[in-house]
């Protein structure tokens, strides 16, 4: 199984500390969210051959020995899913693991996505309530929906929730597609959709394939989980999680 990882972004929201780094390039605890990505995926069994990066913002600065390099070159007028399309030859082939770049993460997470039999599997992180209370006043203003039915398959995400009921988790970053599901969606944007092919973030594509009838199995997890987005993230995190992220 292969992983790709999304890694073409600037990331603005960290300010002074993207001005000459791509996000995923950022310290957290002292190491860069890439190097534990990278560390992650070969606990849970994925070597860095079977690994690819796609990079958009300062691509020269990637000098990790192994991998495999992907490059989004309209990264800053793009959004995640073009640079997702730019690995289409590894996602028509086998499956694979989809993690973004931006995000903290267990191995034992990332096995049980890696062998899960659904075509279309994503994980979604239960503690997403307290964590948000920590990151903001009103969590509310950030989250978006996320709603599953009893078979732990997905029926929104991605919009805005009018009260916590319209929640059920958090989107973790973490994806697995198959040839099949691949397909599906090569087949879902070929119908309107809210947002242009050019911007289309994933969990608006995500959204649109279940409305379209494509099942996306949820695998729910406690294990830790951290979303680095903004500067008071990561003094939040190296303050309050500095046990778990040794």
């Amino acid at each position: 199984m292969k992983a790709i990882i999304l890694a073409a972004g600037r990331g603005r929201r960290l300010g002074r500390r993207t001005m000459d780094r791509p996000k995923c390039m950022c310290t957290l605890q002292g190491r860069t969210l890439l190097d534990r990505c990278l560390e992650t995926l070969k606990k849970a069994g994925i070597a860095p051959t079977d690994t690819g990066i796609i990079t958009g913002y300062r691509s020269d600065m990637f000098t990790v020995p192994e991998v495999t390099y992907f490059h989004n070159p309209d990264w800053e007028k793009t959004n995640m899913f073009v640079s997702l399309t730019m690995a289409q030859e590894w996602l028509q082939a086998e499956p694979c693991v989809v993690c973004y770049s931006d995000i903290v993460f267990s191995p034992n997470t990332m096995r049980r996505l890696m062998d899960c039999p659904a075509p279309l599997a994503i994980t979604s992180y239960e503690g997403y309530w307290e964590l948000w209370k920590r990151r903001m006043e009103n969590p509310l203003e950030d989250l978006e929906t996320f709603r599953t039915n009893d078979e732990g398959k997905l029926l929104e995400i991605g919009l805005s929730p009018s009260s916590r009921a319209d929640i059920h988790g958090q989107f973790m970053g973490l994806l697995r597609f198959t040839p099949e599901s691949w397909a599906w969606v090569d087949e879902t944007i070929r119908h309107p959709l809210p947002k242009p092919v050019q911007t289309l973030d994933m969990t608006t594509l995500l959204n649109g394939m279940v409305q379209l009838g494509y099942p996306v199995q949820i695998i729910s997890t406690a294990d830790l989980w951290l979303e680095c987005d903004s500067e008071q993230d990561i003094k939040l995190y190296e303050c309050d999680f500095a046990r778990e992220l040794t």
